[in-house]
């Protein structure tokens, strides 16, 4: 493996910001293993068995065996069934994740190998195993040396049926084969600026690629597709892994036009979370496993420079979907600093569902009912004093059909507008953190654009995101291609008026003044656009924190 961020993981765990053992007491149990001695010839074998409990969903069971001096080829594969019961259906399946952590150790960001999540080395689909040699390994894996000592398969406990069930791995060790180097690597350009000058870029928070699936595309695939939905920067977050770091170095050097920007969706049982940026040394995912938290991610992540977003927050909530969607819904509040967190994912996938799209029995579409659950959470936070930017995700692995289907539910199905003064990194970091973003639910062709202000009486004038010292404001909103839809004026998270919106270029006043129930950060108001299906933006809010005390006052 190429262990580039080895040294930085020293560093972290002697500042506390990544644990380095210790802890609770690991669930560890040891394959049986037909030799411990490398040599050509028949691969030597493992297996273990091991059976699961309702009462252990959401933890971690660790297999250790040998690895021998000289290995050149490791395959892992696993299969698990339910006891004898009732059938399981998607709400009381059993799940189990796969991960690899090599002889450097479970708990040390270098050990790392790689994570496939329940997706690929089931063998009671017919899938191959996972595999991992010194030039080659499979998406979501890193190649190289297989040093000798103590590695672990990792079993993520997900999910587990009422009445429980036994997973069983296998693998083999090769010792003779192919030794050839692996790719170097080409990461992305971290300073890259894709475009000069201010203006309107789209984006994608939350998309998937390569190392999230066996059948996820290729860069270049994707940047075609994202280039359809007319997205300016694409967050790639493949699940748990960095190995995409790697990878699109020449990729982003084909579309200099474009920002692509690596980051790692975070899959915990208790929630998940994006860090946005290469965080090579932030590599836990398992709150709750040892003395791992979130926190501690979170600051770790946040030292190395990443944005850090909340996802999903409200969907598929337990206990009825616990099985369902393992971790989707956010449990984990209270071990976040909100004053560190940067965005919070409020629409993710299309805006529109379909009733098999949410496991349940309903004909037609309708907006996706998870989405007023998590605008009312992120409310909660701009309530609490924390000026956090809403975002949206498509969640899109790559994998839909073309055509109209693609346009529904690929990247870009949403798209964030973002205002910076210019496309990369540093420009979008800045204009988030001024909250200059609004979400455009159908994506870029589908939704209408907005322009909102707010003017003083002072003459102060700010756009989304912006604070005014005042008690009193006129809003200006401007709504180009929503002609049919109605714009809603929302005062600290309350609907106050709504207006129809009569022409393709459109443009409504308001004044308005502080209202009860503001926070710390003073009075918002927010905008929306809605059809007779859904919601087609969501606006992110100016604030009135009121007129400053005159020196009379103050003296």
């Amino acid at each position: 493996m190429l262990k580039t961020h080895g040294a930085l993981a020293v560093l972290l765990c002697a500042a506390g910001l990544a644990a380095c053992g210790g802890g609770r007491e690991s669930r560890i149990g040891r394959a049986a293993q037909s030799s411990s001695l490398c040599q050509a010839g028949p691969p030597i074998e493992f297996s273990y068995s091991v059976g699961v409990e309702r009462a252990q969903a959401r933890s971690y069971q660790l297999v250790a065996f040998e690895m021998p001096a000289g290995a050149q080829r490791l395959a892992v594969g696993y299969r698990w069934a339910d006891n004898a019961g009732p059938a399981s259906t998607p709400l009381t399946q059993t799940v189990i994740d796969l991960g690899l952590w090599d002889a450097d150790g479970y708990r040390n960001p270098s050990g790392f190998r790689g994570w496939s999540g329940s997706r690929q080395g089931k063998l009671h689909e017919g899938q191959e195993p996972v595999a991992v040699s010194v030039s080659a390994a499979e998406r979501g894996y890193y190649p190289g040396p297989l040093e000798a000592g103590t590695w672990y398969v990792e079993l993520g406990i997900a999910a587990v049926a009422p009445q429980g069930g036994r997973v069983e791995v296998v693998g083999q060790i090769q010792c003779d084969g192919a030794t050839a180097a692996p790719a170097r690597p080409d990461p992305v350009d971290a300073g890259h600026i894709a475009r000069a000058g201010p203006g309107w870029y789209h984006g994608d928070f939350h998309m998937h690629g390569f190392h999230s699936n066996p059948a996820a595309p290729m860069p270049d695939q994707i940047v075609e597709q994202a280039r359809a939905a007319r997205l300016d920067f694409l967050m790639i977050t493949d699940y748990v892994t960095g190995r995409h770091w790697q990878e699109w170095g020449a990729t982003q050097r084909a579309n200099p036009d474009l920002l692509i920007w690596p980051g790692r969706e975070i899959i915990t049982y208790f929630g998940h979370v994006n860090t946005h940026g290469e965080t090579p040394e932030v590599l836990e995912y398992r709150h709750g496993f040892e003395d791992v938290r979130l926190g501690d991610i979170q600051r770790a992540a946040k030292a190395a420079g990443a944005l850090f977003q909340v996802n999903h927050p409200t969907l598929f909530p337990g206990p009825v979907f616990a099985n369902f969607c393992r971790g989707c819904e956010f449990t984990l509040a209270d071990e976040l600093d909100w004053s560190q967190v940067d965005t919070i994912e409020v629409l993710t996938g299309p805006i529109l569902a379909q009733g098999s799209d949410l496991g349940l029995p309903l004909p037609g579409q309708i907006q996706n009912p998870f989405v007023q659950e998590a605008i009312d959470y992120w409310e909660e936070r701009l309530h609490a004093g924390f000026a956090i930017a809403a975002v949206s995700g498509s969640d899109s692995k790559g994998l839909e059909s073309s055509g109209a289907e693609r346009s529904r539910a690929g990247y870009g199905s949403s798209a964030t507008a973002v205002f910076a003064q210019e496309l990369s990194r540093a420009g979008i970091r800045a204009a988030l953190a001024a909250g200059r973003s609004y979400v455009r639910t159908r994506g870029v062709e589908a939704s209408p654009r907005l322009e909102f202000t707010a003017t003083a009486p002072d003459g102060q004038s700010v756009m989304f995101g912006g604070h005014l010292d005042a008690d009193q404001a006129s809003l200006r909103v401007r709504v180009e291609g929503g002609q049919g839809q109605v714009l809603r004026y929302l005062q600290n998270g309350v609907a106050i008026l709504r207006v129809p919106i009569t022409d393709a270029h459109f443009e409504h006043d308001l004044d308005v003044i502080r209202g009860p129930d503001e926070g710390p950060l003073g009075t918002f108001w927010r905008v929306e656009t809605f059809d007779a299906q859904s919601l087609t933006t969501i606006g992110s809010p100016i604030y009135l924190r009121g007129a400053p005390a005159s020196s009379a006052t103050r003296d």
